[in-house]
């Protein structure tokens, strides 16, 4: 791998390391352009929304992300509000609150509880960053297709490499971070193989509760409240 040395660049070694470049660019570009499209779509109706004041194109952006974003007054609809009965019942709630279509509506929260609106930096922050990633692939991909090994610049590649994967990383994580904080508000829907566990487990005496971490609600406010009398008493004495 080092004849005539290591870093010659007609080493097997270098010819190697531009090859698996090459593979690693492709692998990044099924995501950066694969997803283009629908990251394009998402930053229409952002913009529509931020600079024609268009409340429809963000409901259809509510849409898309039902997993984790709450429009504004989403958190006063009736908790059996769901996507089979939204058309039903439309007509006593603001559009504004609903997204669009209407059966892209969030499904009625297990907990009996509705999670209050997401910010709306958090939407233009995950748009915005999802754009990013698909525009610095771009310029990967030009660095690393339209220059060949002797001419790119050595620094290229990994700049834009680390660039590309923190901008979808950022965006990833807020969604995931806003996906359980909703989650964690409203619990997850239940799936029949999820109904039939609980049916087994209540039979053998297992209790669960619809939350992120299966703890019992009663007994985590109790606990809240204690420590929260324990350092009233200590503040006081």
């Amino acid at each position: 791998m080092c004849v005539p040395s290591c870093n010659d660049i007609d080493s097997p070694r270098r010819v190697w390391i531009e090859t698996d470049s090459q593979i690693l660019n492709a692998l990044f570009c099924v995501t950066g352009f694969g997803l283009a499209p629908w990251r394009i779509r998402d930053l229409v109706l952002l913009l529509k929304y931020r600079m024609g004041k268009n409340t429809k194109a963000l409901r259809e952006l509510a849409g898309v992300h039902r997993n984790w974003f709450r429009l504004a007054g989403s958190e006063n609809l009736p908790v059996n509000i769901g996507p089979k009965n939204i058309k039903e019942t439309i007509d006593q709630f603001p559009e504004t609150s609903v997204p669009w279509p209407l059966e892209t509506i969030s499904d009625p929260p297990p907990t009996g509880i509705r999670a209050p609106p997401s910010k709306m930096w958090k939407l233009d922050f995950i748009v915005w960053f999802n754009i990013a990633n698909t525009l610095l692939q771009v310029v990967l991909s030009t660095f690393m297709w339209a220059l060949n090994r002797y001419d790119r610049p050595s620094w290229s590649t990994g700049l834009f490499v680390c660039l590309a994967c923190i901008a979808a990383a950022i965006a990833g994580i807020t969604m995931g971070l806003e996906g359980k904080r909703v989650k964690t508000i409203e619990g997850v829907p239940l799936t029949d193989r999820d109904r039939e566990r609980l049916a087994r487990d209540t039979e053998l005496g297992i209790p669960h509760h619809n939350n992120i971490k299966d703890k019992d609600p009663v007994e985590l406010e109790k606990k809240k409240n204690k420590k929260a009398k324990k350092a009233g008493d200590v503040k006081t004495g």
